[in-house]
């Protein structure tokens, strides 16, 4: 009997809202709801309420890294958070993800819907979520050895 596959959270951390994104198969992502935050409390308790329906193994959040690629002050207030989350969600594996272009990438997928609230950051949290499974997949692919070569005598 195999295990199952591995369900996987996916963050996009702001001010204001968090965006959710899941993956049950560790393969697609998809948005799934809009945090808003109203007391560090509060919010952890939302988040671990998905955890727990969802049965959520891996935290997967964005680092809203500087264009140049360096930490800014968002950078430090999502660390933070995590650490907060870490805490109260110890059992989760947490790793971040480069989460820059994720908002534009994710305003330009929902066009006329972009001003939806809250949708912005549901779409954008699948994005970085999306992009940490197919990088995963790919370096699962590349350390996989090659077919051996049948004999064809």
């Amino acid at each position: 009997m195999s295990n199952p596959p591995e369900a996987y959270l996916g963050l996009d951390v702001g001010d204001v809202r968090i965006g959710v994104a899941l993956s049950r198969s560790g393969v697609i992502a998809e948005p799934l709801v809009t945090i808003t935050r109203v007391g560090r409390r509060q919010t952890i308790d939302d988040l671990n309420r998905i955890v727990d329906e969802h049965r959520i193994t891996v935290c997967v959040v964005g680092l809203p890294r500087l264009e140049s690629g360096d930490s800014g002050e968002q950078v430090e207030k999502t660390q933070a958070f995590v650490r907060s989350l870490q805490r109260r969600l110890p059992r989760l594996r947490f790793v971040f993800e480069d989460e820059r272009y994720s908002s534009a990438d994710a305003r330009e997928i929902l066009g006329r819907r972009a001003g939806e609230k809250g949708a912005v950051d549901r779409v954008a949290a699948a994005i970085i979520l999306q992009q940490y499974l197919d990088r995963a997949a790919r370096e699962r692919a590349s350390n996989e050895p090659a077919p051996a070569e049948q004999d064809q005598s």
